[in-house]
């Protein structure tokens, strides 16, 4: 058995290298199946681990821009809010300079998780409006 294998960034790059590779990998479709591949230098481990070094402790590896692959100036080493905030279905609103994800803003406003969304993609709102309309308004 590798000495490496039980290691969190060890798993790291084994499940990236499998979304790419392995067709019968619950979520190819999304990576591989979609085009995203990854650097060739990154079949080795210790290419990888040269490159992005080790995971860092409640982090996951996510692509910077996630309509390109895993190489070392697209990809760093992000918190679950970072993730959530990179999603292609992420809805990010500027209000004074201030650029967040909707949940950011609703949180922000003492509203629902999902109440700016709402009111900017199910009730059609500004951005504007959504962000400084007030609870109950």
């Amino acid at each position: 058995m590798n000495k490496n294998a039980h290691q969190p960034t060890y798993q790291t790059w084994r499940s990236f290298r499998s979304r790419c590779n392995r067709t019968k990998t619950w979520n190819y479709d999304k990576y591989g199946g979609a085009g995203i591949t990854y650097n060739s230098a990154w079949d080795s481990f210790e290419n990888f681990l040269s490159d992005m070094g080790e995971r860092p402790d409640d982090m996951t590896l996510d692509r910077i821009d996630n309509s390109k692959g895993y190489f070392k100036e697209n990809c760093r080493w992000a918190t679950a809010a970072q993730q959530q905030a990179n999603r292609k279905n992420c809805l990010l609103i500027t209000h004074n300079g201030i650029t967040q994800t909707s949940a950011d803003w609703s949180r922000s406003l003492g509203l629902s998780k999902a109440a700016v969304w709402q009111r900017v993609v199910k009730y059609k709102w500004s951005q504007e409006k959504a962000v400084t309309t007030l609870k109950g308004a």
